[in-house]
């Protein structure tokens, strides 16, 4: 996995509060650790604050790309699995992240038209029903396709 491609997952999934600057930095810092001559923007991700992701994000672009690759969607959409999954967040919290992925991210065609209509789909279904329970595992089903996808971002 090239830089740029994980520069360009870790700015978008701090924008979707998928993981914490802290993440960022440590990859920064182990780049600087193990590579013989990294690229001087690792230094400015180093050294800034983990709380500042507004900063983090800037500065991630020193490195990365604006636009998400197909690759970088697909582990954005692990990482959201993992997350629901894990019990970090509630499904009502995982639509929301979805939401905002098809919002602040540039998604395929494909993609964002199948987001819009899982999202469609638990939000037109009755609180407490059998279709809203289905619309729910439809969203489990789909994001469980996408476990394995955040995997190369995160080792």
């Amino acid at each position: 996995m090239n830089h740029a491609e994980q520069a360009t997952f870790f700015r978008a999934a701090l924008l979707l509060g998928l993981i914490r600057g802290e993440r960022v930095v440590a990859w920064a810092d182990a780049v600087l650790a193990t590579e013989e001559s990294p690229p001087a923007a690792f230094a400015e991700i180093a050294t800034t604050p983990a709380d500042d992701l507004t900063m983090l994000r800037q500065r991630l672009l020193l490195v990365g790309r604006e636009r998400e690759s197909e690759t970088v969607v697909r582990a954005l959409a692990g990482l959201v699995h993992r997350d629901l999954a894990s019990g970090r967040r509630t499904l009502g919290d995982t639509m929301t992240v979805l939401k905002q992925l098809r919002a602040f991210v540039v998604v395929g065609p494909v993609l964002n038209e199948q987001i819009k209509t899982l999202g469609v789909d638990v939000a037109m279904a009755p609180p407490d029903s059998a279709q809203r329970g289905d619309a729910e595992g439809r969203v489990r089903a789909w994001l469980a396709r996408h476990e394995h996808d955040a995997v190369p971002f995160l080792e």
